[in-house]
């Protein structure tokens, strides 16, 4: 579980500096407005492909530990089925560009429509990518991966600072993606599937058509809510404010969000081998909760009170604009632990229809508040919003999450098994006796 979960956190760590790398480029080599439009497509390009790529990645993570033979036709299916979906997506959101506003008018045309489809069904290969290998076990592979794309893109942004001033921000994103889906994609179906198979032959159980629909019919639909709460806030933003206040706003929330990862790449890891062995959940539920305290305290305290040294890198307008804003982002990080671990453990238990339940009331409290309070704080206000809700679910979902940890008990240690670190998470007792133990 942690060799996985660190290697998605060592993912996201690696894709944070790059990142950072990336925008501070852009503040550089393009003006405010550029940048704010770039972030916009951007925006709403994850937002469309989310619809499927984000909803489905925890599916991914339940049922491939256990498809068997079905691995492969499993990853192609949910691979054709999404991108037909987001492609149509796509195209609703190009009819209706009048109405979000004037960061999305560059996307005019027949040429710039095209390619804003292609980059949609893109992003969705990539966004899944992540999540098969998660649950092939293969997480090793996700930063390889996401370090390639992430060092292109930025060579390509500086690249097309002078050819198109206006859209180089987010053709160089976008360009970037094939360096990545497309060797990955040969390693999944030609290697690591079948190595799955084989490795898990033995002990399988495909889930059926039915099995499926079950865990989809909560967890897509609670996913969509996670979806809107993560990428249409951006996208309503973006459609508020001018394009300099956006260029702000999501520079801090993808700082913001590089740490919430951290935590849903652990909960992510929990699902896969909560699915693997539901018997030693609850001692990996504590072991993930103790080892995500070490990391994300210390995490969200530098982004606290560093937040106007982080952005002042950006320039000086960042920094006035948006510190606030990346403080409150820093307190959600560290609520955001209890949240997606619960999560984690509702998506190993199939138990998706509470899932969705949490998932639907933080959605409706983000965005309600988000429109409520933005006119009125600023960007501050979307930020306040977030933190408002994430404290309301939390309050709900910790005693659960407490009554799962301690209620169940912990696994035996093997006698001949050396405690260590892990072990000591999971509870392991010193001096364990060899042979059974007396009645």
């Amino acid at each position: 579980m942690f060799r996985n979960a660190y290697a998605l956190m060592l993912n996201t760590g690696i894709s944070a500096v790059l990142g950072l790398g990336f925008w501070l480029a852009a503040a550089r080599y393009y003006s405010e407005s550029a940048v704010g439009q770039g972030s916009a497509a951007i925006a709403a390009m994850k937002l469309l492909a989310g619809l499927t790529a984000v909803t489905l990645t925890g599916a991914l993570a339940r049922f491939i530990p256990v498809a068997g033979r079905a691995t492969g036709r499993l990853i192609a299916r949910t691979y054709a089925g999404s991108s037909v979906l987001v492609a149509i997506a796509a195209g609703v959101f190009l009819l209706t560009l009048d109405a979000w506003g004037p960061s999305y008018r560059f996307l005019h045309g027949p040429v710039n429509g095209l390619g804003f489809i292609a980059a949609v069904i893109a992003w969705n290969l990539l966004t899944l990518q992540d999540g098969v290998l998660t649950g092939l076990r293969s997480a090793l592979w996700v930063p390889v991966g996401n370090t390639v794309f992430s060092a292109v893109k930025l060579g390509l942004l500086v690249a097309f600072a002078v050819a198109i001033p206006t859209a180089g921000v987010f053709v160089s994103w976008v360009a970037a993606i094939a360096v990545s889906v497309l060797p990955l994609g040969w390693l999944v179906f030609r290697r690591l599937a079948p190595r799955h198979v084989k490795a898990t032959e033995d002990h399988a159980k495909p889930p059926s058509l039915r099995e499926i629909g079950r865990f989809l019919a909560g967890d897509y639909t609670g996913s969509l809510f996670s979806l809107a709460v993560v990428y249409l806030v951006p996208v309503i933003v973006a459609s508020q404010v001018s394009s300099q206040d956006n260029a702000y706003f999501y520079i801090t929330t993808t700082i913001g969000g590089t740490c919430n990862l951290l935590a849903i790449n652990m909960g992510a890891s929990l699902t896969v081998e909560g699915s693997h062995d539901p018997g030693r959940l609850a001692a990996n539920t504590r072991a993930a909760l103790k080892r995500m305290a070490r990391i994300m305290l210390p995490v969200a305290g530098i982004l606290f009170f560093g937040a106007p040294w982080i952005l002042g890198v950006f320039g000086s307008g960042y920094a006035d604009a948006a510190t606030p804003l990346l403080r409150w982002f820093a307190v959600g990080a560290v609520l955001r632990v209890v949240m997606e671990t619960y999560f984690a453990v509702l998506r190993a238990q199939s138990r998706t229809s509470g899932l969705a339940w949490l998932q639907g009331l933080l959605c409706a409290m983000v965005l309600g508040l988000t429109l409520l309070l933005l006119p009125r704080m600023g960007l501050t206000g979307a930020g306040v919003a977030e933190i408002s809700s994430l404290a309301v679910i939390v309050a709900i979902a910790a005693p659960r999450l407490y009554r799962t940890v301690r209620l169940a008990p912990a696994p035996e240690v093997p006698a001949t098994a050396a405690p260590d670190g892990d072990l000591a998470d999971l509870g392991a007792q010193r001096g364990t006796r060899r042979g059974p133990r007396p009645p």
